[in-house]
């Protein structure tokens, strides 16, 4: 683990708190483990940390957990075992306390993952680590290696690729999040993605199959009316950004409600599958449309 020294002078750069900068140099080392166990070769990165450690580097919002989707065909209780002989041992400067409490396997299959409690020289904390295991990846996922980082020059190995969705597939993802849940950390990561050039037909076809993966209905109208009235959490994302990085709620929303109309022309196909969610009949549709969207 790195000197704490070099942690602060990242936190002062970043313009974060010392636990901040803390927790993001602890989730490089995490992977950096995952990565030596040999457990990424069956997880596909995904989530805020991946768009910060993968995308967008430096350039956006802090992120404080790790999440996958897992590749492998083992049962959640055999992905839990794994992961506890991973954390099972000091590694890097690290030592893990692994609770059986703290993991947990979905009664339905679809997710696992633990709450993991660490300690180091000079801090400790804890960070969740979730696993989907209910779909795989709609797009062939991509290798990445980390964006650089200040305190990169400081560490004991060299940035490494980690297999990651590929970006129409995250933002697919978030946009998914923000119909299910209203987090204000959700926004600002649509609002960071919108500010790019976008393969919006592909990125719309993926939100109704990333839904109907999980036998939600993709309801476009409900999704804008959630921007509006959801009750998000504004002075949690304050702390994971730079100091005096100015959070305007209202124009955030605006944004995605301008960027992301498209999202309101569901083609017939798509609406088709978007109503088939709590039935699962269409297995084949969304091959077939993704087929459509890579001619």
């Amino acid at each position: 683990m790195i000197e704490q020294k070099f942690a602060d002078l990242f936190a002062a750069g970043s313009q974060v708190s010392l636990d901040i900068a803390e927790r993001e140099i602890t989730l490089t080392y995490v992977l950096k483990i995952l990565e030596d166990a040999g457990f990424l070769k069956t997880l596909i990165f995904k989530g805020g940390t991946c768009l910060r450690k993968c995308v967008y580097g430096k350039e956006t919002r802090f992120s404080m957990d790790l999440d996958f989707t897992s590749a492998t065909t083992l049962e959640p209780e055999d992905v839990i075992l794994e992961l506890v002989s991973v954390f099972s041992k000091p590694a890097h400067g690290l030592s893990f306390e692994v609770d059986a409490k703290d993991f947990y396997a979905a009664e339905d299959k679809l997710s696992c993952g633990a709450i993991i409690q660490y300690k180091h020289p000079w801090a400790e904390g804890k960070f969740k680590l979730d696993l989907s295991l209910r779909e795989k990846s709609s797009l062939e996922p991509v290798a990445i290696t980390l964006k650089p980082q200040a305190y990169f020059k400081h560490l004991e190995f060299k940035p490494f690729p980690v297999a990651c969705l590929q970006f129409e597939e995250l933002l697919a993802e978030k946009i998914r999040a923000a119909y299910q849940r209203a987090r204000a950390r959700d926004l600002y990561d649509l609002v960071r993605i919108a500010e790019n050039p976008l393969n919006i037909g592909l990125i719309k076809t993926l939100v109704v199959i990333k839904c109907w993966n999980v036998r939600d209905v993709f309801d476009p109208e409900a999704f804008f009316r959630k921007l509006k009235s959801g009750k998000y959490d504004w002075d949690g994302l304050k702390q994971l950004v730079r100091r005096g990085e100015k959070i305007n709620p209202e124009k955030m929303i605006e944004t995605c409600e301008k960027r992301y109309q498209i999202l309101r022309r569901l083609t017939a196909d798509e609406a088709r599958l978007a109503a088939d969610a709590k039935r699962h009949n269409l297995k084949n549709l969304p091959n077939i449309l993704l087929a459509l969207r890579n001619k």
